[in-house]
């Protein structure tokens, strides 16, 4: 267990007690990060008093562990983790007092009750972010490099292909390779070289335990990368022009309002770019794409207007495209 950090000015005994159950490392450059940061952030801020378990890799495993923060008296217990929603609402029936979150694809959101919320994000809209910053560097053709085929996974890159075209109508996109791991960075090595010698000059990845071997095989080629996080390695800071991160920390401080006023359950929330929770992050220019552009991150800022208008819009993914 990974217990939040200290203060000298200890968290009010009256603070909701949060729990965070993660199905990675707690600081993994990716989904599980974004969690455990927005959980850490409300806890410095004394708004909270929480707890992080991270590394629960089986689902099976996760059950246990939700009914153990819910029997000693958590006030928010979630489950934050690909796999982990039906154990959340399990429990959830179990523990009607506690308050629970369910992760999950877009199909969650339908199943909230009375003490279990429910969160995803709009992968349509993520992937069209990336793919907007991807096609402002003007490099072609653009080659995806992911883990595992999931629904959400190609939804995402449905989203990335169209953001990816707004911005440079001349880009051409090759098909997406999945290694089937996200934790495999050798596959993803192996899967990038082979991209770039199908004439790669940018390849597009997300931030994953295997995205290091994405920007090993970049950096040794020469090629620019987007998606990973900057921190993930030494290549990843040679090679990637930036990425998109999912910022939880308004989120969780709407649950936890809700938790103090009563109101919690039967919601779904979803993170967009027009909410703010889908922001770019690390925009850096590297010497693989020497033509992003400065203003880069007023054009995304325009973006997310044109989006909450109606000016922008994306079109939804539907399985078999």
């Amino acid at each position: 267990m990974l217990a939040a950090c200290g203060s000298a000015n200890p968290t009010p005994s009256g603070a909701p007690r949060v729990a965070i159950v993660l199905g990675g490392r707690a600081n993994d450059a990716g989904f599980n990060e974004i969690g455990a940061d927005a959980v850490l952030k409300l806890q410095r801020e004394h708004v909270i008093d929480a707890q992080v378990r991270e590394s629960v890799t089986n689902p099976a495993d996760a059950e246990p562990i939700l009914r153990q923060y819910a029997a000693e008296g958590y006030d928010l217990v979630i489950g934050w983790g690909v796999g982990f929603s039906d154990a959340v609402f399990r429990v959830g029936a179990q523990f009607p007092k506690t308050r629970f979150i369910a992760s999950g694809g877009v199909d969650v959101l339908a199943r909230a009750t009375a003490n279990v919320e429910t969160w995803t994000y709009d992968a349509e809209q993520l992937g069209y972010l990336l793919g907007f910053i991807a096609g402002a560097t003007k490099l072609s053709p653009v080659a995806v490099v992911d883990g595992e085929q999931q629904p959400f996974v190609e939804a995402q890159w449905f989203g990335f292909d169209q953001g990816l075209h707004a911005a440079n109508p001349d880009a051409k996109a090759l098909k997406p390779v999945y290694t089937g791991s996200f934790d495999d960075p050798q596959k993803a090595e192996q899967a990038t070289a082979a991209q770039i010698a199908a004439g790669a000059k940018l390849i597009a990845t997300e931030p994953e335990a295997s995205s290091p071997g994405v920007a090993s095989a970049a950096r040794n080629a020469g090629v620019a990368t987007v998606g990973m996080a900057p921190n993930s390695s030494d290549a990843a800071r040679a090679v990637n022009v930036g990425r998109v991160d999912t910022d939880m920390t308004q989120i969780l401080r709407d649950w936890v309002d809700r938790l103090r006023k009563g109101t919690f359950g039967g919601r779904g929330t979803t993170s967009t770019i027009t909410n703010h929770s889908i922001v770019p992050a690390d925009i850096t220019k590297v010497a693989a794409a020497p033509d992003l552009p400065a203003d880069l991150t007023q054009r995304v800022d325009a973006l997310a207007k044109d989006l909450a208008s109606g000016k922008v819009t994306i079109v939804p993914w539907k399985p078999g495209q």
